[in-house]
């Protein structure tokens, strides 16, 4: 039993997140934005095996990502948890075997681009395919926040309690059904063999030859989408609450990112694969397409797709974006500032791309 703390300083804890990394041995990554995740030095992870580093992005502790490496012909230890994941193949070929108490195992096989949901708490253990290369896995989660509600691990990672609504080995072809595409720009599956291929529906409120799908995977409290920017565009700017991760999957550019207040001096972040940016409460973040083919990314931010908090909410509703009082408001290629596309053009002709987006009657009215 620990001490009774004599003081306020011993009495209070700060994030019992930022305290369990400390207890892994793991570095934590901070910061609104990181150029590659597939290149951050990891730790020797004694609780799994392999290697794992953690973030704390944005300036908060609702969502984080944990990034694993597993060695040639390796595996790690198998785990469960009460906090949703997601994982995302970065590099390598390998398998995940997920199973409940008391029931068969099933076995997923996939390799880089692969998106896969870990129901929760369900046993799961990676493994590598490859006796050469290390395999490279990367997890959106909500283990910060669950850290920092329950502060106790035994209970998140010791539970006997079996979801059996999220996943049993006896639903049928759970992780081989493709899904189903409930309405626009909405896709319900629970693994998809490669992101960078899956179809997307058009997102003109977001820019010019822009699209999106918004995934809803085994009934996790985490939302996610894939979007792409066509060669020679961008997404407009815009700001939600905090939260948000955003990985670069495919393609290159840039990020810029701001708040209200430093709107005419954005601060730029040049982007490829596995890239990640992270926007604080109100950040105004933009997506630019400066390479060849598209810019695709996968996004880690809100709730899931299907089960509702309670919030009334109109998907139609166009006053969102409009309203500069909204948390979601976006800044239209009309207002913005003439120099960011001037910029942007700079930045088409040092990649030898021709396409241009077509002037707009730009005016901060």
């Amino acid at each position: 039993m620990a001490a009774k703390p004599e003081t306020f300083e011993d009495w209070y804890i700060q994030s019992s997140y930022q305290e369990f990394v400390r207890r892994e041995g793991a570095p934590l990554y901070e910061g609104s934005a990181l150029e590659d995740l597939g290149s951050l030095e990891l730790a020797d992870w004694e609780r799994r095996g392999g290697k794992v580093a953690y973030t704390r992005l944005g300036n908060h502790e609702d969502y984080s990502l944990q990034i694993v490496e597993i060695p040639p012909q390796g595996s790690l230890k198998p785990e469960r948890h009460m906090y949703d994941a997601v994982m995302y193949v970065m590099k390598g070929k390998g398998a995940t075997t997920i199973w409940q108490e008391g029931e068969p195992k099933h076995t997923v096989e996939w390799g880089e681009g692969a998106l896969l949901t870990l129901p929760l708490n369900a046993w799961h253990q990676e493994f590598n395919a490859s006796g050469e290369e290390p395999v490279r896995l990367l997890f959106g989660t909500n283990l910060a926040h669950v850290v920092n509600l329950y502060h106790n691990i035994d209970y998140i990672f010791n539970n006997p309690y079996v979801f059996t609504d999220r996943y049993s080995y006896y639903m049928q072809h759970f992780f081989t059904d493709p899904g189903k595409h409930w309405n626009l720009r909405l896709y319900e599956t629970n693994f998809i063999p490669d992101i960078r291929q899956f179809p997307l529906d058009t997102y003109p409120e977001r820019g010019i030859q822009t699209s999106i799908m918004r995934l809803s995977m085994a009934s996790t409290s985490i939302g996610m989408h894939v979007m792409a920017v066509s060669e020679g565009t961008y997404a407009t700017a815009h700001r939600h609450q905090a939260g948000a991760h955003v990985v670069v999957v495919e393609g290159s550019g840039y990020e810029l990112m701001f708040m209200p207040n430093e709107i005419d001096n954005p601060r730029k972040y040049r982007a490829g694969p596995y890239a990640v940016v992270a926007p604080r409460l109100n950040e105004y973040h933009q997506h630019f397409n400066s390479g060849k083919g598209n810019y695709k990314m996968l996004a880690f931010r809100g709730h899931g797709l299907r089960y509702g908090i309670g919030e009334t909410y109109d998907p139609n509703a166009t006053s969102y974006d409009d309203d500069p009082n909204s948390w979601a408001y976006k800044i239209s290629y009309a207002k913005e500032s003439p120099k960011i596309r001037e910029d942007y053009w700079q930045e088409l002709e040092k990649s030898g791309v021709t396409l241009r987006l077509e002037p707009v009657d730009q005016g901060r009215g």
